[in-house]
């Protein structure tokens, strides 16, 4: 069955979103998870492009600080770097992934997150999925993110919680 779907064109990824933009439960035979390797790598994409975006305020802070003795303005630099820094860790994890599925990093490696049910993500999806389930995730020492190394469908305790999983677009 695989096959003649490729026969056709079609690709895994349009045949599950056309079934899921059509209210159907997507069948995910067709579809192909993410390796944990493309995983770990979409994460880092993500978390170097938000420490980047600390990283600059606080140089500046730290020159304004040393060379112009200029204390207040350094403390107003490194408070609207956090700032900053939250609304891109927001925008990323929250809107992006509510909107399409992806964070930047699963952008670029070519990922998609998507709800087993087959509906479109949304806001709940995505905030139980990262306000809740990584850290839910983290506090048992990792133990939630490694799960996924001996998951069926590559699931940590995350996915689990907001019933996604993570497939190649």
């Amino acid at each position: 069955m695989l096959q003649a779907t490729r026969e056709r064109g079609e690709t895994t990824a349009a045949r599950s979103k056309a079934q899921s933009s059509r209210g159907q439960k997507p069948n995910y035979s067709y579809v192909t998870l993410a390796s944990l390797g493309l995983r770990i790598g979409a994460f880092l994409i993500d978390y170097i492009l938000t420490m980047l975006i600390l990283a600059i305020p606080l140089v500046i802070a730290v020159y304004l600080k040393r060379r112009m003795l200029a204390v207040t303005s350094a403390n107003i630099v490194v408070t609207l770097g956090y700032l900053a820094t939250a609304g891109a860790i927001a925008f990323n994890l929250i809107y992006s992934c509510a909107r399409n599925g992806k964070s930047f990093g699963k952008t670029f490696i070519g990922l998609r997150v998507v709800r087993l049910d087959g509906k479109p993500m949304d806001y709940k999806t995505a905030l139980t999925r990262h306000l809740i389930g990584y850290p839910v995730s983290l506090i048992c020492f990792g133990l939630g993110f490694l799960w996924m190394f001996w998951d069926g469908k590559q699931q940590g305790w995350h996915d689990k919680l907001a019933k996604t999983i993570v497939i190649k677009d």
